[in-house]
């Protein structure tokens, strides 16, 4: 008798267990997560999908997620790669090699930046390039700067990229100002021996400015602007200040002291 009534005891048991009661709700509430989950997701792929250039996961760090956003990274690579490993053997390279094996590496490093910037990335990353011709026959030299058109013929903008641009002239622009400080400085430090190698680092990067502004006519009306802007600023400081009437007060004051101004007769000297 006992061996059957645990028989039934466990038959019992097995019909209460395998429909449980509880097996809906839980199904329901692993449904509401998994359709909870699935609603964020999409949420999170249209909010990455309307700001595109906001930060990703997968970009650690500022400079990275600004490099996406360029059309041509290896060409922004090697505009400041040369730059930059020169200007470093020049401040560091003094102390680990003699100064004629700095000249030597400096000279060689801006020689190769001075080529890439004037042959590839001018022309990849603002659509510039400027060259010179000689004519086989006068033997006359003629430089020839030019600009690629900045629309397709569809209409649509196909040489530049903003960030592209806007990399390309804030590195060809500080380049020489950091050359032109170097200089300044071994003037004031006497350090004769590193003319040789500012002076080619200024007359190279200077000339890659010049020959990229004869070529940008939007460069050329925004250096304009820019001066326009700063006389008009002076003008306007200078008559807030009174600084003609100034001038003209002290002129005029020196001529009336002069011209009224009665000599000076001392009775000793007569007798």
């Amino acid at each position: 008798m006992m061996h059957e009534n645990d028989l039934e005891f466990v038959t019992e048991v097995d019909g209460k267990v395998i429909p449980p009661p509880s097996a809906k709700p839980t199904n329901n509430v692993l449904a509401n997560m998994k359709a909870g989950g699935v609603a964020g997701g999409s949420s999170l792929n249209n909010s990455s999908g309307n700001n595109a250039s906001g930060y990703t996961p997968g970009s650690s760090l500022p400079l990275g997620a600004s490099f996406n956003q360029s059309a041509h990274p290896t060409a922004c690579l090697f505009h400041i790669l040369f730059k930059g490993i020169a200007f470093t053997v020049y401040m560091l390279g003094s102390r680990a090699m003699e100064g004629i094996m700095v000249t030597v590496i400096c000279i060689l490093l801006l020689a190769a930046d001075f080529w890439v910037v004037k042959n590839i990335t001018g022309r990849l990353l603002v659509g510039l390039r400027w060259w010179n011709k000689v004519d086989p026959v006068t033997g006359q030299t003629s430089w020839i700067f030019e600009s690629a058109s900045p629309t397709s013929p569809d209409g649509t903008n196909s040489t530049t990229n903003s960030f592209d641009s806007k990399f390309f002239w804030t590195i060809l622009y500080v380049t020489p100002i950091l050359w032109a400080l170097c200089f300044m400085s071994a003037i004031l430090w006497l350090r004769f021996n590193c003319f040789v190698t500012l002076a080619i680092a200024l007359v190279l990067s200077f000339s890659n400015v010049y020959g990229y502004y004869k070529c940008s006519a939007d460069q050329r009306a925004k250096l304009n602007d820019m001066f326009n802007a700063g006389a008009e600023m002076g003008m306007r400081a200078m008559i807030r200040n009174n600084v003609f009437g100034r001038l003209g007060g002290m002129f005029s004051g020196g001529n009336t002291q002069q011209q009224g101004a009665a000599p000076q007769v001392h009775p000793g000297t007569f007798s």
